[in-house]
């Protein structure tokens, strides 16, 4: 373990024992080193890309992907990081991602798979509204269940993806319910799941993280190994 790692994981969550956010940020540190990809799945106000810059150091050696659907977030994300000394860049297209620097990209987390360049270390993102903005505009769960396949098929073994769930918005309640129920289906062999709520409140965010263990084989692997296994006739 590098220093740096080692130090991220002395100093414990500093805010309220209930934030979930800070809770995402310290099971990300945990893994993320220099030089590492990491992906924000909503960009929001830019709180998390800056957070995984840093994890990363996307200015020299990392690189990190933001997603948003909202121009704003887009907006509101490239100043936090201008602001903080950060590279970012705007982009519409994969072949514009280089080794390092942060990317932001307008459009749906669903797209994830077309702009990976290899597969991330982290996968991190909030489930919900953008905060101060629209309320109406709200992840969905057709678009989340979509953007949890290919995160869960895309991430690097030893990997995590890691959900802030909100549930007070318009469709949360099918939101979170679809995506716990497939992440049921998973098996313990290949993946480590956690869950964390608040004990008092059963409407607060709570938090999802998913480590790949071992990258499940495909149905070709299968199938080409019980051809192998069997004896020749």
């Amino acid at each position: 373990m590098n220093s740096l790692s080692a130090d991220r994981l002395m100093t414990p969550p500093t805010t309220q024992l209930i934030d979930m956010a800070e809770w995402s940020h310290h099971f990300a540190a945990e893994i993320l080193i220099p030089g590492d990809l990491a992906v924000d799945l909503t960009a929001g106000r830019g709180y998390d890309c800056l957070f995984l810059s840093r994890c990363v150091d996307s200015n020299h050696h990392g690189c990190v992907l933001a997603f948003d659907i909202q121009a704003e977030a887009i907006d509101s994300t490239y100043e936090r990081l201008e602001t903080n000394e950060i590279r970012a860049s705007r982009i519409s297209r994969p072949q514009q991602i280089e080794e390092s620097g942060v990317f932001l990209i307008n459009a749906s987390h669903e797209r994830l798979s077309l702009f990976l360049p290899r597969p991330p270390k982290v996968i991190l993102g909030n489930l919900g509204y953008l905060p101060g903005g629209d309320h109406t505009i709200t992840t969905q769960a057709h678009s989340s269940l979509h953007m949890l396949k290919a995160a869960l098929e895309e991430l690097q073994p030893q990997g995590r993806l890691i959900l802030v769930v909100y549930t007070g918005h318009s469709g949360a309640p099918e939101e979170s319910t679809v995506i716990t129920t497939y992440l049921k289906q998973l098996h313990p062999r290949h993946w480590h799941i956690i869950t964390m709520r608040p004990f008092l409140s059963e409407s607060a965010p709570y938090l999802l993280v998913v480590e790949k263990r071992h990258q499940p084989k495909s149905v070709r692997d299968r199938l080409l190994e019980k051809r192998i296994s069997q004896p020749a006739q």
